[in-house]
């Protein structure tokens, strides 16, 4: 369940992140929660403090010109949120509901530009290949 990993190893998946973003050239990553889950984003929050502590996130990363932050955005939580366009328009501040493709939110996604997803679980997993 994306919760526990979220609760017990919220490092593992801003590590993902942070990886995938260097991967991508993206500069700021999105971790949507519902808001129904106050531990998950209470113990997002102190990873990602300790990350930028740590010099991890932020500008700059370790010295390698490379900027990199992560946001948490606590969602009203509907099933629907799982498909990319429906996070999307959620992320918006819009009903999250599903729209009508082309074009597909690799080429105009969250605010207009590509947008990479993938669920939390792949994160995490993601780490044990490298």
């Amino acid at each position: 369940m994306d919760r526990s990993i979220l609760e017990a190893d919220p490092h593992a998946v801003l590590e993902g992140m942070i990886i995938c973003g260097y991967t991508l050239d993206a500069h700021q990553g999105y971790i949507y929660v519902r808001a129904e889950y106050p531990m998950a984003i209470h113990r997002l929050d102190i990873a990602i403090d300790q990350a930028k502590n740590y010099g991890l996130l932020g500008r700059n990363i370790l010295g390698s010109g490379f900027d990199f932050d992560i946001s948490i955005y606590p969602g009203a939580g509907a099933f629907v949120c799982g498909e990319s366009t429906a996070l999307m328009y959620s992320l918006e501040g819009r009903r999250g509901m599903p729209r009508i493709k082309p074009p597909r939110s690799t080429e105009a996604g969250y605010g207009g530009s590509p947008l990479s997803s993938t669920t939390l679980k792949r994160l995490p997993m993601f780490l044990q290949f490298c």
